[in-house]
């Protein structure tokens, strides 16, 4: 079922109120309720503590009359339900309660919803001679507490009720040109961007109008390259194309040019995926082809196409640089270490460690939109690409193999292993290879 933006607005601004009213609520009780009983414990303890003090010498002269007299006008103070004093064996000397005096404390049942204090009566030196015990009425905490419950809930539905309707008025506002730049949207969807909305007000919602009149003027003038271009590059390259796209439109239709093809394959992924579940085979193989095709990118490459669990990148198209095969070969070795760092952190969990291999080559190859009219793909063709695939299948995990023409262009700062000749399908004589070693 379909909710109008307006209701959503409507009932999360209840939500907030709700919960902003519900925590207001909650504290305030908190606080009474915290603040009462402090009162009352701090009325207790002074209680306590001037019977304790007035006890100690009644109590060593025997003197019960007086220390009934104590107990019986500290149970006349406001809130104090009953009060007691006890000897060192224990014994109620004196009660509120006369039928209680002499017999053992542990008669004495404390009513619920009462706050109990305890005061030691001690001689100088310490000497514990006896105790006083002060109970002091809860009620009224809970009256108080009732009471203020009572006024914040009639105050919180209220100020619900005033932020529900102010909210649904202020949703009421926005969604008229919220509509209207829908309106705009569904037209741009569609292919017109002759649509130029008129500005009505000066905020955000203005902003945006004129931002959406800013984007249809810039799709206007980059919708032909940014439709061929924006899935393979990085953000830098698609930029450095909008500049000046007539530069680049010869692309679209075939070209020749020299690049630098880069090929790089997870290796024993297959028999992994019949291991894993679907999801996990799925969500490990995006993770790998998120890093690699992130430091393709980095390096201003081409993402050219992936293929099951290996991704093709190309150096030198749309955008030539005068490193290219540079570029390729840090982006390799960027690669390869970042899957090392990946593979670390899987062998700590006890899982399966990635290994990618990598092959590159660079030479002419035929650069364009090639497919039928209902799906083409920007890419690029030839037998520089075939041989850089026979390189990645020859590289194991870890590796990053280069042909003679990459090794004879590259100005990298890394080392090369001795030449090797290998047999390339396609090709009958063997081809010059050289191992990176990073």
């Amino acid at each position: 079922m379909r909710i109008p933006i307006r209701v959503k607005f409507s009932i999360l601004m209840f939500l907030l109120m709700l919960v902003i009213t519900s925590v207001i609520f909650w504290f305030t009780l908190y606080r009474v309720r915290k603040s009462l009983t402090h009162e009352i414990r701090l009325q207790g303890e002074i209680l306590a503590n001037l019977i304790a003090l007035n006890a100690e010498d009644l109590l060593i002269a025997n003197d019960d009359l007086y220390l009934v007299r104590l107990v019986i006008d500290a149970v006349k103070n406001e809130g104090v339900r009953y009060a007691y004093i006890t000897d060192r064996n224990s014994v109620i000397r004196a009660h509120n309660e006369m039928a209680l005096i002499g017999r053992p404390v542990d008669v004495i049942i404390k009513p619920h919803n009462i706050y109990h204090v305890t005061r030691p009566i001690v001689l100088v030196g310490q000497r514990e001679i006896g105790k006083v015990n002060v109970g002091l009425d809860m009620e009224r905490i809970i009256d108080t507490t009732n009471a203020m419950q009572v006024v914040l809930i009639v105050i919180s539905v209220t100020g619900l009720l005033l932020g529900t309707l102010g909210a649904m008025l202020l949703s009421r506002y926005f969604t008229g040109s919220i509509h209207e730049l829908l309106n705009g949207v569904k037209a741009v969807t569609k292919g017109d961007l002759s649509l130029t909305l008129k500005r009505k007000a000066d905020d955000e919602i203005g902003d945006l109008t004129t931002a959406f009149n800013q984007m249809t003027d810039s799709l206007r003038e980059k919708e032909q390259i940014k439709d061929a271009f924006r899935r393979y590059v990085s953000r830098q390259v698609a930029e450095e194309i909008f500049k000046n796209p007539d530069q680049y439109i010869e692309t679209l239709q075939g070209s020749r040019r020299k690049v630098t093809v880069l090929f790089a394959d997870i290796r024993g992924f297959t028999p992994l995926t019949e291991r894993l579940p679907a999801e996990r085979v799925v969500t490990l193989l995006n993770e790998v082809l998120t890093i690699m095709t992130r430091v393709i990118f980095k390096y201003e490459g081409t993402v050219d196409k992936f293929i099951g669990d290996s991704i093709m990148g190309v150096f030198g198209a749309p955008i030539a640089h005068d490193d290219d095969t540079d570029r390729s070969i840090h982006a390799a070795v960027e690669i390869q270490k970042s899957m090392f760092e990946m593979s670390e952190q899987r062998n700590r969990k006890d899982r399966e460690m990635m290994k990618v291999g990598i092959g590159i080559n660079t030479g002419e190859v035929v650069v364009g939109n090639i497919g039928a009219k209902v799906r083409l793909d920007y890419t690029v063709i030839g037998g520089a690409v075939n041989i850089a695939n026979r390189l990645q299948e020859v590289a194991s995990g870890g590796e990053i193999i280069i042909s003679e023409d990459v090794f004879k262009e590259t100005k990298v700062p890394y080392k090369f292993s001795e030449s090797m000749f290998i047999k390339v399908k396609g090709k009958e004589d063997p081809v010059k290879i050289y191992q990176v070693l990073y």
